[in-house]
């Protein structure tokens, strides 16, 4: 089959249109046709080796299409369906999305909602998921309560802003970093006096503002989609006893005092803080974890098809080929993309 495939862990420039054997899907796999994929930010930092692995390998975690085959002891989807999937490392697998075909256990696989075109569809999984996990599974996010979000505009961003709109959290603040940000979160529902455009202000001064548009009062959970500085400042903000949850891993995290009783931002708040890496209960797991995935998966399929969710901003670049691949890695790791860059596969 057509793949594009990574020769080494290092550049961009290393990626090459090659051929690769077509996978055959084993029991409890479904084997799907790609129509559509996407890159997301997690692709680049395998690339450059944050994963290990071995090369040549074939990255990718998102895949919309058709499915080709079903293996034994699927009962959930047939030959023809369409669909949509998120594609976890496996081993030494880098998610196997740039490619023509790809298996994978059915538990992570979708039928896609009749609404969504497959370049849509391929933009949702990783996002849409990471969002669920964070502002549902982890901080359990109820109506009327108020909630900070630290980079509502990028791809799991501008999911997690829309689910807490359905869940009612009141009110519901959140950071742009320009005016085309702040348009799009108006677009996602964001009402504009919530809004924070932090450009140019310290942390202070965002933390002054959230304030103000909480009547003077601590949000009761913070979300942290970004990391570094804007972690600090989703501790800072944290109620007591609220809630803080953060998908941005960092090395030797630079929370000062993270556990002290005196000094620390969660501990002298008592505040719980929840991370989510997506793929944890696959890597470390296994199959007893992959229910998790398909349950919240088909709750998200449901809110599409209701148009309680729609996909955020999706950029088609062209076709997937090595060039297209390339190019869409260099412009995440510039940080000229908001949203989702997807690639569509003939």
């Amino acid at each position: 089959m057509r793949a594009v495939i990574l020769k080494a862990f290092g550049g961009s420039e290393n990626f090459d249109d090659g051929e690769w054997p077509e996978p055959i899907p084993t029991a409890g796999e479904v084997k799907i046709r790609a129509k559509a994929v996407s890159v997301n930010p997690t692709d680049y930092k395998a690339r450059l080796g944050g994963n290990e692995g071995a090369v040549p390998i074939i990255l990718g975690r998102d895949t919309a299409g058709i499915i080709e085959e079903v293996g034994e002891n699927v009962d959930r989807f047939f030959p023809g369906d369409e669909v949509m999937a998120y594609l976890p490392r496996f081993g030494d697998s880098g998610g196997n999305g740039y490619a023509e075909f790809v298996c994978v256990p059915h538990e992570f696989v979708v039928k896609k909602p009749s609404n969504l075109t497959f370049e849509e569809a391929a933009s949702i999984p990783l996002v849409s998921l990471t969002a669920y996990e964070a502002v549902s599974i982890k901080s359990k996010v109820e109506k009327n309560e108020s909630v900070f979000v630290a980079g509502g505009s990028g791809g799991v961003g501008s999911m997690a802003v829309q689910m807490l709109r359905f869940f009612q959290a009141d009110p519901l603040i959140v950071t742009a970093g320009s005016d085309e940000s702040a348009v799009y979160l108006e677009e996602l529902g964001v009402e504009p006096d919530k809004i924070v455009l932090y450009s140019g202000l310290s942390l202070d001064d965002v933390y002054g503002k959230v304030l103000s548009m909480n009547n003077g009062k601590l949000p009761r959970v913070t979300c942290d989609f970004v990391g570094k500085e804007m972690k600090k400042l989703c501790m800072r903000l944290v109620d007591f006893l609220g809630r803080v949850v953060s998908i941005a891993p960092e090395e030797g995290a630079p929370i000062d005092n993270f556990f002290s009783s005196k000094t620390g931002p969660m501990y002298t708040k008592s505040a719980s803080f929840h991370s989510v890496f997506l793929r944890s209960p696959v890597r470390g797991g296994g199959p007893d974890y992959y229910g998790v995935y398909m349950e919240s998966l088909e709750t998200i399929r449901n809110w599409l098809a209701d148009e309680v969710l729609k996909p955020g901003k999706v950029e088609t670049i062209g076709q997937m080929n090595s060039e297209n691949i390339s190019h869409a890695h260099t412009l995440l790791e510039e940080g000229h993309v908001k949203g989702k860059i997807v690639l569509t596969v003939e």
